[in-house]
């Protein structure tokens, strides 16, 4: 019995196949279909990449290596890697993958900046000894290891917009202040347990320098932990008091951001993996 696709114009069964790969299981089992069926669903297949293991890092270099130059570059628009290594893979996968905008971190940042500088070529006098990431994404997010020994400057794009941390006992205000040399920064989210910081004194003093330069229009904190709740209250009433504060002085209306706190931190990389904006926040939500 003929199929019944064998019927149909070429034009058809594209649409069919672009709408159905939009869905990654079935994407994955169309691209087994045929080399021509492949070949069109391979936007949707490759669009989004999440690696978390060794192996399917491993697996996914294979397949970069398969392809031609531009492959990476033109598909993968979305990357998370929260693999542990090999490190030299994971440096691999992001010189391949420029055409990256959001990029989730969740390996060793020290390891990894080890690892590109001793892969890297020895550079000329005149060149910079500033290490910075092989890629731009305008979206990035550091989760897990990335944060586990403080915030480093080096791992964050440079046109970054929108950018998630997680404070640790190894983030210094110093770090945390830098983030001010971020020029197009207009989205900020900050997550810690409770206990980390003894008052909400610790944060404002933290954030300032970032507050002080006025291109903030976000700013989320995630506060985690038992007993969590009398320290979100103390970061709404620095929220009102801002506000106030501001009212009646032109030059500053725009200082101070929306601020969303939130007594859970929300688990990103599901929400990512699914498609969610994770930055489609409520302004007026306050979980305690």
């Amino acid at each position: 019995m003929a199929s019944p696709f064998a019927a149909l114009p070429p034009e058809l069964l594209l649409l069919i196949f672009s709408l159905a790969s939009t869905h990654r299981p079935t994407a994955v089992a169309l691209s087994l279909v045929s080399h021509w069926v492949r070949n069109h669903v391979e936007h949707n297949l490759y669009h989004t990449v999440s690696l978390s293991s060794s192996r399917s890092l491993v697996a996914f270099i294979a397949t970069l290596d398969s392809k031609p130059y531009a492959f990476a570059h033109n598909l993968v628009k979305r990357l998370s890697i929260t693999a542990l290594g090999p490190i030299n893979n994971i440096d691999q996968v992001l010189k391949k993958c420029t055409g990256v905008t959001s990029l989730i971190c969740g390996f060793s940042v020290p390891s990894y900046v080890h690892c590109a500088w001793s892969l890297k070529q020895p550079v000329a006098p005149l060149e910079t000894t500033t290490f910075r990431l092989p890629i731009a994404p305008h979206k990035q997010y550091l989760i897990a290891l990335a944060c586990r020994d403080g915030l480093d400057m080096s791992i964050i794009s440079p046109l970054v917009t929108h950018l998630r941390i997680q404070l640790t006992p190894a983030t210094t205000f110093e770090s945390v202040a830098r983030l001010r040399e971020l020029p197009y920064l207009t989205h900020l989210a900050i997550s810690y347990r409770h206990g980390l910081y003894g008052s909400v004194n610790s944060i404002k003093e933290m954030l300032g320098p970032v507050l002080e330069e006025g291109r903030l229009k976000i700013l989320v904190i995630h506060v985690t932990g038992a007993g969590c709740k009398a320290h979100c209250k103390e970061i709404e009433k620095w929220r009102t008091d801002s506000i106030i504060e501001v009212i009646g002085t032109p030059m500053q209306r725009c200082r101070f951001p929306t601020l969303v706190i939130a007594e859970r931190a929300t688990a990103v990389l599901p929400q990512w993996e699914e498609g969610d904006n994770i930055w489609d926040v409520n302004p007026s939500h306050c979980s305690y």
